[in-house]
């Protein structure tokens, strides 16, 4: 839709009235180079730079996150907008970069433990192992109010800020393609991930495996977003982000139970934007992470920086589901 222009109209004496052709020349800079227009009307991407929460959860405590095994991952701090986070990451490789994939984790409490290395159900793995045993890099970040990090939780709104961190931190890396990175989530993760897919334009591609599109529904969980109205709702939702993205995206979710029903109004929010969404039959909201984040992986792996962005088919994850129950 075509912003509206004023124009104000003035009487000018006719020692001072411009001719046609400059009246017209002026007209014209004005459609064509937006001289004459309006500022942009304000969006969920420019607001947040200035919006400032009250909706706030100050940790109780601020315990640093467990050593992992050194063989697996590096326990390293990266810097976040309001200080210095912590992470896990896969140890750096001598010989040719590689893809990396930053994880975001379920649940409400964004900090790290044993589940990125302890053994996983196969109904269940939110582990994210499937990339950094197929080859990749992986960086699991904790987010602000998370572990010994700075700051309060924000649920959904300045964690995503700290995700675009990581994502700018693992670039950053001697060892990774920064032509192939990518952002992805489970559940709560999923949520963060599809938001901070939309603030870091350096991606490849971002998969976000059942994430909502009101946060509100979280509230049974976190009383506080029950309390959220206005723009501490919508400044939380992805529906007021995902029309801005230019980064490839895919929402994966399994239809057998889970959150399905947040398909439709984020295909509608997103307008013509490069969102797909992919529902996996005989999945369920946590049994699908095993066997599509594997197949996922190897995809990702084998993938070219200047192959167009991998998308996962509706027949390679019913196929991927199908041997998982064999």
């Amino acid at each position: 839709m075509s912003r509206a222009r004023d124009v104000t109209l003035l009487r000018i004496p006719n020692t001072m009235m411009p001719s046609r052709s400059v009246l017209l020349s002026s007209l014209l800079a004005c459609l064509f180079v937006g001289a004459c227009s309006k500022p942009a009307p304000p969006t969920s991407v420019n607001l947040r730079k200035t919006f400032r929460t009250q909706l706030q959860v100050e940790p109780s405590q601020r315990i640093p996150a467990p050593t992992p095994p050194k063989e697996l991952f590096e326990r390293v701090r990266y810097p976040a907008p309001l200080g210095s986070n912590a992470a896990y990451v896969t140890p750096v490789r001598e010989g040719a970069k590689r893809p990396a994939v930053v994880w975001i984790h379920g649940g409400m409490d964004f900090g790290l433990d044993d589940f990125a290395w302890a053994p996983s159900p196969r109904s269940n793995d939110q582990s994210a192992r499937a990339f950094r045993e197929a080859g990749l890099v992986l960086m699991l970040p904790s987010l602000r109010g998370s572990d010994d990090n700075p700051g309060a939780r924000e649920y959904f709104l300045g964690e995503v800020d700290d995700v675009v961190a990581a994502i700018d931190f693992v670039a950053q890396r001697p060892d990774v393609d920064p032509a192939r990175i990518y952002v992805a989530g489970h559940s709560t993760g999923g949520t963060v991930a599809l938001m901070a897919a939309v603030l870091s334009p350096r991606l490849k591609g971002a998969y976000v495996f059942g994430p909502v599109h009101d946060v509100s529904e979280y509230a049974a969980y976190v009383p506080l977003l029950g309390q959220a109205r206005g723009p501490e709702l919508w400044m939380r939702n992805p529906v007021s982000y995902v029309e801005h993205l230019r980064v490839p995206t895919q929402v994966i979710e399994g239809s057998d139970h889970g959150n399905m029903d947040a398909f439709e109004p984020l295909r509608v929010a997103a307008k013509g934007a490069p969102l797909s969404f992919l529902a996996v039959p005989g999945a369920t909201h946590f049994s699908v992470l095993a066997p599509v984040t594997e197949l996922l992986a190897k995809r990702l792996m084998e993938a070219k920086a200047d192959a167009p962005t991998v998308r996962l088919t509706d027949a390679e994850v019913r196929q991927a589901v199908a041997a998982e129950a064999e």
